[in-house]
């Protein structure tokens, strides 16, 4: 959830750590921090609020580390922000994540006389280095910092200094940590992000893993053994356009209307990849799909995706409940869902499912993130850098790769597809069936163009929003069959970024309780594809009870109080074409109600924390 960066080379370190770190603004920001090394001792700085309120930092030294804080233990403070530092002074330290046995550690250290002054379960890591650190005995840092890790229990990414030597020791389990190789200089992240405009060659770090930065070298090991590792350099290829807001208002705003480009992308990568999958999955006696927000909803899409395309009866479970329901052995195939590769339940899941020998896939944004470092097969869903913190195109361009493996395993030029529940036996695709498979394969080529036309509605649903959606603090949004998971994934953007209560459920479910709630302050949110009477019959029971509705639609019902129209297109597709209308309704909602679009409040762009 934090966001760390480290630098070492010969310029000045305070200006590159601010503007890395600002780049990774979108991992926390309740406080920021930085801490550089210059003439044998530490300089600190640090405070509550955003980094991005900050004009400039200005701190002497070529060494340092620095943090962006998502608060878990504590709340925001100047005292809570990292780095924090041992008594004498010497060592300064940041942290991503949470030390589970933090509070006996600190009842420990404080009978042997450490000082604590924050509420956070890091500073005990940073009293921890001191125990072990014994410069003048020849115990270097990583030493000390080696046995502290090997003390702790639970999840960290962190970066550590001493004033007395010349060097940053980095090391992470369960949390992002990223090098950075750049000319004569090395960077640390926990996001590829932050150093990107200085590199793009990488080594991102597994678990357990330590890494040593000094001068002129670095080297990196694992820190449970001493053992040295040799790991690969690996190239990072991204626009540094993508992250700037190129005029639009807000990155969440630039990233909607990039759709229609970044979906003509995901229609044609990885074509040898989704094949590999989608084989993997024919040979599996069970399938299961994880992942948690709006990765989830995407996977619960495509649940529906392959039971009437391919007759698959695919599970799909959150990751965070993955441990409690799933049934694995070494037939069963886990394909985990994350945006960003790092995200902590899903990791954790896939985590468990290898565990118990499955096989392993992931689709993912980010190359070279733990989750494809994990997985036996790899599809790269191609969305480019997302900086707002509500996903949009991420969101879309999941769709666009799951419902191509949904065609794939059910077209494969006239092949039978298989059935876990009927183990070996085989189903051959009936003429319809086939004719269907057509019908969206060409409407998929178009939806680059159909969500263009989506999008010239934007000044329509800005009025609608003006008109209907900032005086109303509840709604509910409802869809049936494919589009429920819609229906979640529109309330959760409006949530996200307006700070409304929404609600999503199947239309169905409506009349067994929650319709009780139809008033002058509930509002309701209705995807209708081609004017399919069953939802048209929920929207009249709303309607006869006084209830106001807003028809998202693809066709021709007006049964609305107010209607916004997308592109006709098949139920299958409907997903897709319905995402940019329900966006922009949240994005204009929260704009004219002065909330923070791009970092709303209490979130994350990525959850490493459990």
């Amino acid at each position: 959830m934090c966001g760390i960066v480290g630098y070492l080379g010969n310029e000045e370190t305070s200006s590159i750590l601010f503007e890395s770190l600002k780049r990774l603004e979108y991992r926390g920001y309740d406080s920021f921090g930085f801490a550089t090394i210059h003439d044998n001792k530490l300089w600190i700085t640090k405070d509550k609020g955003k980094i991005s309120d900050v004009v400039q930092i200005k701190l002497p030294g070529s060494i340092g580390i620095s943090h962006t804080r998502w608060s878990t233990h504590g709340p925001p403070s100047k005292i809570n922000a990292h780095p924090h530092t041992d008594c004498k002074n010497r060592i300064a330290l940041v942290h991503n994540g949470i030390i589970a046995n933090y509070l006996s550690l600190r009842n420990k250290l404080k009978e042997r006389g450490h000082i604590f002054k924050s509420e956070t379960d890091t500073e005990v890591l940073v009293h921890l280095i001191e125990e072990y650190y014994k410069p003048e005995d020849g115990v270097k840092l990583e030493d000390a910092v080696s046995s502290a890790l090997n003390a702790v229990e639970g999840t960290y990414a962190i970066t550590v200094i001493s004033a007395l030597e010349k060097k940053i020791v980095g090391a992470r389990k369960e949390s992002p940590l990223v090098l950075g190789i750049g000319n004569s200089c090395f960077y640390l992240g926990s996001d590829i992000s932050s150093f990107l405009p200085y590199t793009n060659k990488t080594i991102p770090l597994d678990d357990f893993e330590m890494v040593v930065i000094e001068p002129e070298s670095y080297k990196i090991t694992d820190f449970r053994t001493g053992l040295l590792k040799d790991k690969k350099i690996t190239k990072i290829e991204w626009n540094q356009k993508e992250s700037s807001k190129e005029g639009f208002d807000h990155f969440m705003l630039k990233e909607i209307f990039e759709q229609p480009q970044i979906l003509k992308i995901a229609l044609n990568i990885c074509e040898e990849e989704i094949s590999k999958l989608a084989e993997t999955i024919k040979e599996a006696d069970n399938v299961y799909i994880t992942a948690t927000g709006t990765s989830l909803h995407a996977a619960m899409t495509s649940e529906y995706w392959f039971s009437k395309l391919a007759k698959l009866p695919v599970r799909v479970v959150d990751s965070s409940e993955f441990e409690e329901k799933a049934v694995l052995d070494e037939k069963t195939l886990v394909i985990g869902v994350t945006q960003s590769g790092e995200t902590y339940d899903t990791l954790r899941a896939m985590n468990y499912a290898k565990k118990n020998n499955c096989k392993l896939a992931s689709i993912v944004n980010i190359p070279s993130s733990t989750a494809t470092r994990i997985s036996d097969i790899t599809i790269l869903q191609g969305s480019g850098m997302e900086i707002g913190v509500a996903a949009t195109k991420t969101f879309t361009t999941q769709l666009m790769i799951l419902l191509r493996l949904a065609l794939k395993l059910a077209k494969n030029n006239g092949e039978t597809v298989s059935s876990p529940t009927m183990k070996n036996e085989r189903c051959l695709l009936s003429k319809d069936v086939g004719d269907k498979i057509s019908e969206i394969e060409e409407q998929l080529k178009n939806v680059p163009r159909y969500i263009e036309e989506a999008l010239t509605q934007k000044e329509k649903i800005k009025s609608i929003t003006e008109k209907y959606c900032i005086n109303v603090k509840n709604f509910l949004y409802i869809g049936k069959g494919i589009n429920y998971p819609t229906a979640l994934e529109g309330a959760l953007k409006f949530k996200e970024i307006t700070y409304h209560h929404a609600e999503g459920m199947p239309a169905g479910f409506l009349k067994h309780g929650t319709i009780s709630l139809i008033s002058d302050d509930m509002y309701t949110i209705a995807f209708v594809p081609r004017d399919d009477r069953k939802i048209l019959s929920n929207v009249e029971e709303i309607k006869s009870r006084g209830g106001k509705i807003i028809g998202i639609v693809s066709g021709t019902a007006k049964h609305f109080d107010e209607t916004i129209n997308v592109p006709r297109v098949s139920d299958i597709v409907s997903p897709l074409v319905f995402a940019p209308a329900y966006q922009l309704l949240a994005y204009y909602t929260a704009v004219a109600l002065g909330r923070d679009i791009d970092q709303p409040r209490h979130l994350a762009k990525t959850v490493t924390v459990e």
